[in-house]
C-alpha cells in the first residue's frame, strides 16, 4: 500500500512538472487545481472563478467532485456541475459504449430526453472531450456532458440546470472546467 502511495505522488509529481514546463495548453499554462485520485486514475480540474468545488458532498453517490456558484449550495443551486467517472467493462468497453449507455438510461426514465451533439471542449492535456446537450422535457432540466476518454475509465464533467436562462450563463463555466481537465496518470489495478 505504502509503495502505491509513494509511486502516486512520484507520478503526479511529475506529471505536475511536465505540464509546468509545456506551458501550452487550453486553459493557459497554470498547472493549479484540485487532483482527484481513485483506482486507476489521477486528473486535475481546476474550478472556474466564481464556482465552489467540493470533492466530500456527494461522494457517497459516486461523484468524484461537485461544484455549485459562490454564495449558493450543491442541494440549493439552480446550476450545478459534477465529475463522475465510470469504469470500462464487459459492457462498457469503449468511450462509444459509455455515451450510448448514458443516452439509454436517461431515455429510460424520461422517453421525451432529446439529445444534441455540442461542439468538441480541447482539455488542458490535449484531449477531445466529446459534448453531449440532454433536455429531459418532463423535469425542465438542461444538461450539457463532457465525455473523456482514457484507458481504464470516461471521466463525465456534467452541467445539470434547471432552468435555460441558468444553463445558458453557467454554460462557459462548463466549458472552463471541462478544459481545465489534465489526465496524469493511469493508477495500476482496480
Amino acid at each position: 500500500m505504502t509503495q502505491h502511495i509513494t509511486t502516486a505522488v512520484l507520478i503526479l509529481t511529475m506529471a505536475l512538472n511536465t505540464a509546468a514546463t509545456a506551458g501550452q495548453s487550453h486553459a493557459g499554462s497554470e498547472t493549479d487545481g484540485v487532483v482527484l485520485l481513485g483506482q486507476c486514475y489521477a486528473f486535475i480540474l481546476k474550478e472556474p472563478a466564481g464556482w465552489v468545488l467540493d470533492t466530500t458532498v456527494a461522494k457517497s453517490s459516486g461523484l468524484a467532485a461537485t461544484l455549485y456558484p459562490e454564495g449558493s449550495s450543491w442541494k440549493e443551486g439552480i446550476s450545478v456541475m459534477y465529475v463522475r467517472v465510470i469504469y470500462k467493462d464487459k459492457h462498457k468497453r469503449t468511450l462509444g459504449d459509455v455515451v450510448q449507455s448514458d443516452i439509454k438510461e436517461l431515455k429510460s426514465t424520461n422517453r421525451n430526453t432529446t439529445v444534441s451533439s455540442m461542439p468538441a471542449v480541447t482539455t488542458r492535456d490535449r484531449k477531445r472531450a466529446l459534448m453531449r446537450h440532454f433536455y429531459d422535457a418532463q423535469n425542465k432540466n438542461e444538461e450539457a456532458v463532457a465525455y473523456i476518454d482514457e484507458p481504464c475509465v470516461v471521466v463525465l464533467v456534467v452541467l445539470s440546470s434547471r432552468t435555460r436562462k441558468d444553463y445558458d450563463w453557467s454554460l462557459e463555466a462548463f466549458r472552463q472546467l471541462a478544459g481545465s481537465y489534465f489526465f496524469v496518470h493511469e493508477l495500476a489495478g482496480r
